[in-house]
This record gives C-alpha cells, sequence and structure tokens, in this order.
C-alpha cells in the first residue's frame, strides 16, 4: 500500500502509538478528579498547554479539543461572543468546518468573500479596501488542504492589528509543516493532533486572552468552552507530535520531485508563490480525477479528490473559480497528492508509472 492522502490524515508515528499506550495505562485519570490520580492528569495537561505555547513562541492561551474543526467552532463562538453585528470576511479556501460554524450566524451578520487575483492568491490591496468597512471578524487558514497554497496571514493579522479586528486563522495543514508567527494573529489559530502524526480525537484553539469566555453557564471545562471529560494520553501525545523533527526539507525534495516526474507525464500541477511541502495539487484535463483516483485504489495507491470531511466529493469556492478562471475547467479533473515525511521516492515512482499507464489508456 502506499498512502499519498496525509492531508486527510496522517499515520500515527509508532513512538507516539507506544507514548499513547503507556499514558492510557498509566494516565487515565479523569483531570477534573480532585484525588491524587485527577492532579497529576491534570498537570500533565498544564505541561501540554505550556509545552505548545513554547513550541508556537506565543502567548495566547491554549484551549484542548475534540478536533480542529471543533476548535473552529469554538472560535467563531468566542470571537463573535461580545461583537456587534457586522460583515465576517472569509477566504474562498476555507474547511467545511467554517461554514458549519457560521451557519447560526447567518441571519446575524453578512458575509463577504476575500477576493482572489488570476493566480488564486489573496489580493491584498483590494481586500484591504474591503476592511475598511464594518467588519466582525476575519477568518482565514494558514495552508489550504486541497493546494498547499499557503495564505499571507501574518499581512492580513497587521491589518486586522490596525483595526481592532479579530482574526481566525484554521492552521490544520499548516501547523508543525511551515513556520508562522501566531502572535501577529490577534484572535485565535487551531490544529489538530491526527494531521501530524499524532492521534485522532484531539485538537486546540490557542486563543487571545481577551477572548475568553464562557460560553455556556452548564459547560465546566477548557474555561467554559465546552463539557466532556478530556482525552488526557491523546494531549500528551499530541504535544509529543510537535516535539518531533516534521521533515520539512525531505518533504519539499519530495513534493518536487514528484511534481517534477507528474509534469513528465502530462499531468498539470497547481503552483503557488508560497506553498506548504506536503500538498500537490494537480489536473488530468483528459480524464476525470475520480476515474483516476479509483484506478489508483485499485492498486492499493490511495490518493483524493477532495477534503475527506466532504466524502471526497467537494471543492472550496475558491477553488472552483481559480480552475475556471485560470484554466478554463471544472475541479472533476481535480486530484490531491499528499505526501508525508515518510513518503519515498521510490513510492513516488510507483505511484507516476500507474498514473501514466491509465493516461496511456484514455489517450488510446
Amino acid at each position: 500500500m502506499i498512502y499519498l492522502d496525509n492531508a486527510a490524515t496522517t499515520k500515527p508515528d509508532k513512538h507516539i502509538l507506544e507514548a499513547y499506550a503507556k499514558l492510557s495505562e498509566d494516565m487515565f485519570y479523569n483531570s477534573e478528579s480532585l484525588h491524587g490520580g485527577g492532579l497529576d492528569a491534570d498537570s500533565l495537561l498544564e505541561q501540554a498547554r505550556n509545552y505548545i505555547k513554547k513550541y508556537f513562541a506565543s502567548s495566547k492561551q491554549v484551549i484542548f479539543t475534540r478536533s480542529g474543526s471543533h476548535a473552529n467552532e469554538i472560535a467563531v463562538q468566542l470571537l463573535l461572543k461580545e461583537r456587534r453585528p457586522g460583515c465576517i470576511l472569509i477566504s474562498p479556501y476555507e474547511h467545511l468546518s467554517i461554514e458549519a460554524a457560521l451557519e447560526p450566524y447567518k441571519d446575524i451578520y453578512s458575509f463577504a468573500m476575500m477576493p482572489l487575483d488570476r493566480n488564486g492568491h489573496i489580493d491584498l490591496d483590494r481586500l484591504e479596501e474591503m476592511m475598511e468597512g464594518n467588519i466582525a471578524l476575519v477568518i482565514m487558514q494558514h495552508v489550504n488542504s486541497e493546494t498547499g497554497y499557503r495564505l499571507p496571514v501574518e499581512a492580513v493579522g497587521d491589518m486586522c492589528v490596525a483595526r481592532d479586528i479579530p482574526l481566525h486563522t484554521d492552521g490544520v495543514q499548516g501547523a508543525h509543516k511551515d513556520e508562522i508567527n501566531i502572535d501577529r494573529i490577534p484572535g485565535s489559530y487551531s490544529f489538530s493532533s491526527h494531521k501530524i502524526h499524532g492521534t485522532k480525537g484531539i485538537g486546540a484553539l490557542m486563543l487571545d486572552y481577551r477572548y475568553m469566555n464562557l460560553l455556556n453557564s452548564h459547560f465546566h471545562h477548557e474555561s467554559g468552552t465546552q463539557n466532556g471529560t478530556l482525552n488526557v494520553p491523546g494531549i500528551g501525545v499530541m504535544a509529543m507530535c510537535l516535539s518531533s523533527a516534521p521533515g520539512i526539507e525531505r518533504m519539499e525534495k519530495i513534493r518536487q520531485y514528484l511534481k517534477d516526474n507528474m509534469e513528465s507525464i502530462g499531468v498539470i500541477t497547481l503552483d503557488f508563490d508560497a506553498t506548504a511541502p506536503h500538498i500537490l495539487a494537480c489536473l488530468t484535463p483528459a480524464i476525470e480525477g475520480q476515474y483516476v483516483m479509483q484506478g489508483l485504489s485499485s492498486k492499493n495507491i490511495y490518493v483524493s479528490t477532495g477534503t475527506a470531511c466532504g466524502q471526497g466529493r467537494m471543492v472550496s469556492r475558491g477553488l472552483e473559480e481559480f480552475l475556471r478562471d485560470r484554466y478554463k475547467t471544472s475541479a472533476n479533473h481535480y486530484i490531491r497528492i499528499s505526501i508525508s515525511k515518510n513518503t519515498t521516492p521510490d513510492e513516488i515512482d510507483i505511484l507516476v508509472s500507474h498514473m501514466n499507464h491509465i493516461l496511456e489508456e484514455v489517450r488510446q
């Protein structure tokens, strides 16, 4: 099996699984219990919080969540809790969890999409003009999960600071794969454990203290943002994942090798001025991406045609717009190949060989 869908989820590292098993055995206590075991569990949580703040060199508060999507939901609720109605500016590349989090606010706020230039980048000049209005909140990804495009988060953060507008950044695809100054984000930043070779069911929200609020008087966990016993072992190993070498330089070389070889067999690769090291978006103009994906899957090579949260069928408005305007095609011809620190050149060679065979069949 060759796994090339790491933007959907990553395989947990062996030492992470071993640590998770050990912590599950030794640190099974409820962190809210007041006996010695509960205090030990709570101490581990505080160590994890402090490590995360140190890793990101950030003064933001750390709230543990059930996932990156859950962190996005909490962020939206906290950042809008005390704000007056206005417009919410959103990048057109956002994950489906952002749309879900904003659903309860559709009758209170207006929504506007950030403008793109011809190359699919956020148009900062036009965006700054839009921010002169009554803006309640700005939302944008760190790295787009479909294309690997690295959005200009810090530049937009500076615009927001100048206007006292909160910014939420979904960092699920960017954390541990791309450097970022989180304290230039005047609001919050979310990430998830299972995207960085950790276990599923754990995420984190990093939040400026000024936006810390009790969401519900019946919520008793994580500063009143949620209920439910925390997964202490999972949180512990999420911090461990951040301490592991991310393999960025190696992924950059593998991605370039993948890109060169894909282009050599007639596949179009999407490129941006700034990209993450683990995602390559491709177009196969003569054939639908679903056909390519299923053909590769029959050979136990796993790629995708969209976000896993949309059952692999949906792409963002931003990607649809970019493909239509720049390439005069639709998302039906799009596939995503996402590597990890463990991907090898041999695996890329096998992928390209099978891809070429599928394309040759169609040409003939």
